[in-house]
């Protein structure tokens, strides 16, 4: 939220530096998350002072200079400055850029004024022209001053350039009652009253707003159908205006608050808002058909076009302004429409002032992804006792500014006051919630600050009654947060022992993470973040996903992403489409991230590590000139790599189907599912444009931490004594998987086998037999406290024979 220092000023006496003012709002609560400096002139024309030309010579070295002498400080001498300009003479009044001055000249460098030398003769500054200053386009010599201006005086100030200082605050949701420069003042007031004994008036709380009886009868049947959603609406009909353009004064204070001014009458009802914190609505008196307003809501899919001419279709749950013909004119709280907005040509209109239901507003606004100013305020609970005051401030400047009469009753249908609220509050237990020691004086201090209401019931006990513009404050502690704010939060005495209580061991996956992410990366593999939603029809014609399967959402930002993902392969699909569209072909990605599932009245979130290998190994080289493409033992390799880097166990198996697998390989550590690897199903590529293989790997991040937090380090001396190889070529059925034969073989051998390597496949149903494959193995045999003999690595190579032509029936190729 944006707040005007200087409309600030307009409305409270404030000496105080715009620093100190932002201190002052962060420690009420209004946090000024920054401090911008809006000036007409870029610079402020700080550093540019009102000089007299006392003396004026020709330059010595240059026939278009001249030499001249300009006192611009009354208590110091002349100085020389050199000037170009040919309507320079002596006793004129000029303004002079001062060394050090930034200048930013039409031509748009910006231009720094420093002691210099030209064509020999020293210059202190320069004498400025309109276009030098930024403040017009002649620059056919320097501007000349009124004779009887101050020497000294900034140029700022005779100019009369004006500059602003803007608070950007970031607004809570529960500040309904700062919404506005009314707002902000009030709580200035309040910390003014506590801290520094000031009483400080608000010009425009109490201010009476004097305005001409009513001229004419042209009054409106208001009918308010359901006055839950509009408690109050009030309005007032106003003939004879003359649309134009906006005074000075007003267009200054909406480029303040970042609002294109459009025309007196939208200005002045914008400007109410920002003061007030109370939106206003001028309707073209001359749409409203049947002379008649109807506050009702709409059947669904009734068409609307809004002011900035987007056609909607409407909910039956949003509250609308309509004509006697039920035509829709207005989004009640949120948006008018196209056809009743004021143009040049209108002469009557009737200004709307309203509290909406704050929940209606928002749920329209947000469906409908309208997020206006006066959406915003209504959302978080406007005022419902500030519309006629804001109605009538509004009613005054547009008569001042853009002509007309009043021509109609005041209207104001009311059915239901509310009421301020009145909360009983104790001192003691005031004192327990906010950890201070109030006395009873101090506490009447902040209760008068702040505007409250108050009887003193005795014994440390007070009625509270808190006006309706705080609409978040209903219980004792929300009062005890309002004297907090304004009493200092930093008036909360520290203890001298503190007392904690250490919590209970959290397991986090964060170390793990940088572990997964520093070991792929060295890999070579780039780590993605994509986003966790995604469509459900993308889904749902991948085949792999039914309706039912999947977690929707309400994304009223993006209506296609509808669905928490159910797979991280569909994030990782979308970078490699991404990238692949833009002629990045060769990809290995890694992401961690999660994945949603809806099974039957439960939802299941799982954090997963997901890894993509796409395309080629490398790029093409003089030396490679066809690269080899990323296959399915390349994603093993590096899946089986990570978890031996983990010191982790594991078993692997295939399966023939798998969710998102067209072929897939599961690895389990005991009985627990670990990892999946495999290629992605090709219907689920071609959703993306992906004509290659995907290969990707998920991996249970929960599961992998926890085996990983089990491990233990063990050391093991490194043997000093030489190992040995044998290989063997061993036929088996080719249904029986490879790791099932390997695990065969380490259990066969003793300990002194460390490694069994696969180094050649074979398939020949001539020579092998049908259906029969053949497996080269190379095997490395070390012992710790020996060297290995000829005979103990014969027996070992027996045995394995032995267990693979027994439970395999295996045979060895000779």
């Amino acid at each position: 939220m944006r707040i005007s220092f200087d409309w600030l000023k307009s409305i409270i006496h404030i000496e105080k530096s715009a620093e100190e003012i932002a201190d002052i709002l962060t420690s009420l609560g209004l946090e000024v998350e920054g401090i911008e400096r809006v000036e007409k002139v870029k610079g402020g024309l700080r550093g540019v002072v009102v000089g007299e030309v006392m003396d004026c010579i020709p330059h010595p070295n240059a026939d278009r200079l001249k030499l001249a002498r300009v006192k611009y400080r009354p208590d110091q001498d002349a100085l020389q400055i050199v000037c170009g300009a040919p309507n320079i003479a002596v006793g004129q009044k000029v303004l002079v850029a001062t060394i050090g001055t930034s200048l930013y000249p039409n031509s748009g460098e910006t231009l720094t004024i420093k002691k210099s030398k030209i064509r020999g003769e020293e210059s202190n500054g320069m004498i400025c022209s309109q276009a030098e200053l930024g403040i017009g386009t002649d620059h056919s010599g320097i501007l000349i001053l009124d004779s009887g201006v101050s020497i000294g005086q900034s140029a700022a100030d005779y100019l009369n350039i004006e500059s602003d200082i803007i608070f950007e605050i970031g607004l809570t949701p529960n500040r309904s009652d700062a919404t506005s420069h009314l707002g902000v003042a009030r709580d200035l007031a309040a910390w003014y009253k506590v801290h520094e004994k000031s009483e400080k008036i608000i010009f425009i709380e109490d201010e009476l707003i004097d305005l001409p009886k009513q001229s004419g009868s042209n009054d409106l049947n208001i009918q308010v159908h359901q006055s839950s959603l509009c408690p109050r609406y009030s309005g007032v009909c106003i003939d004879g205006i003359k649309v134009g353009e906006s005074p000075e004064w007003l267009k200054r204070r909406l480029i303040s608050m970042d609002q294109k001014p459009i025309n007196n009458i939208v200005d002045i009802t914008n400007f109410v808002l920002f003061q007030y914190g109370q939106p206003l609505h001028a309707f073209n008196r001359t749409t409203i058909a049947g002379n008649r307003i109807q506050v009702t809501t709409m059947p669904s899919d009734t068409s609307f076009v809004t002011l900035d001419n987007q056609l909607i279709k409407l909910s039956d749950q949003d509250l609308m302004i309509c004509d006697g013909n039920s035509n829709p004119l207005c989004m009640a709280g949120v948006m008018g429409g196209l056809n009743s907005a004021v143009d040049e040509d209108t002469q009557s209109i009737f200004l709307e002032s309203a509290y909406f239901n704050p929940s209606s507003i928002r749920r329209s606004s947000m469906y409908h992804l309208l997020r206006s100013n006066a959406a915003k305020i209504f959302e978080k609970g406007a005022d419902p006792n500030m519309t006629m005051k804001a109605l009538k401030a509004a009613s005054k400047l547009i008569i001042e500014i853009a002509g007309g009469r009043i021509s109609s009753d005041w209207i104001d249908i009311y059915p239901r006051v509310i009421d301020p609220v009145e909360i009983n509050i104790n001192i003691n237990e005031v004192n327990s919630l906010s950890g201070m020691s109030f006395e009873e004086e101090s506490l009447k201090e902040v209760l008068n600050g702040l505007r409250f209401e108050y009887t003193d019931l005795r014994d440390g006990n007070y009625k509270v009654c808190i006006g309706t513009n705080k609409a978040d404050v209903t219980r004792q502690a929300d009062v005890v947060e309002e004297i907090c704010r304004v009493y200092g939060l930093d008036h909360i005495p520290i203890p001298e022992k503190i007392k904690i209580s250490f919590p209970t061991d959290i397991i986090s996956t964060h170390e793990l993470r940088q572990t997964l992410s520093n070991y792929l990366s060295s890999k070579g593999l780039n780590e993605i973040q994509t986003l966790s939603l995604c469509s459900s029809d993308v889904c749902i014609r991948s085949g792999i996903w039914k309706s039912e399967q999947l977690v929707y959402i309400n994304n009223t930002s993006n209506a296609n992403l509808d669905i928490l993902l159910p797979s991280l392969s569909i994030g990782g699909l979308n970078a490699l489409s991404f990238n692949n569209n833009r002629q990045l072909t060769d990809l290995a990605f890694f992401e961690i991230g999660k994945e949603y599932h809806h099974l039957e009245d439960t939802y299941r979130e799982k954090s997963i590590l997901g890894i993509y290998l796409f395309g080629n190994k490398s790029l093409a080289h003089w030396k490679n000139p066809k690269p080899m493409s990323y296959d399915i033992f390349d994603l093993k390799t590096l899946v089986e790599e990570l978890f031996n880097h983990l010191g982790i166990h594991f078993e692997s198996k295939s399966e023939q189907h798998n969710s998102v697998f067209e072929n897939s390989l599961s690895y389990t550590s005991g009985s627990e599912p670990l990892a999946c690897i495999g290629q992605l199903k090709i219907s689920l590529s071609k959703l993306f444009d992906l004509k290659k293989p995907v290969y990707y790997a998920e991996i249970d991040i929960h599961k992998l931490n926890q085996l990983s937090r089990d491990r233990k380090s063990i050391y093991q001396e490194v043997s000093k004594f030489p190992s040995s190889s044998r290989d063997l070529a061993i036929v088996i059925d080719a249904h029986i998987p490879y790791h099932q034969l390997e695990s065969l073989v380490h259990q066969s051998a003793s300990n002194n086998l460390k490694e069994v390597s696969l180094f050649d496949i074979y398939k020949n149903p001539e020579q092998l037999g049908t259906n029969k494959i053949s497996y080269a193995l190379s095997f490395l045999f070390e012992s710790a406290d020996h060297s290995l003999t000829s005979t103990e690595l014969d027996k070992e190579i027996e045995n394995i024979i032995q267990q693979l032509e027994t439970k395999l029936q295996a045979r060895v190729r000779r």
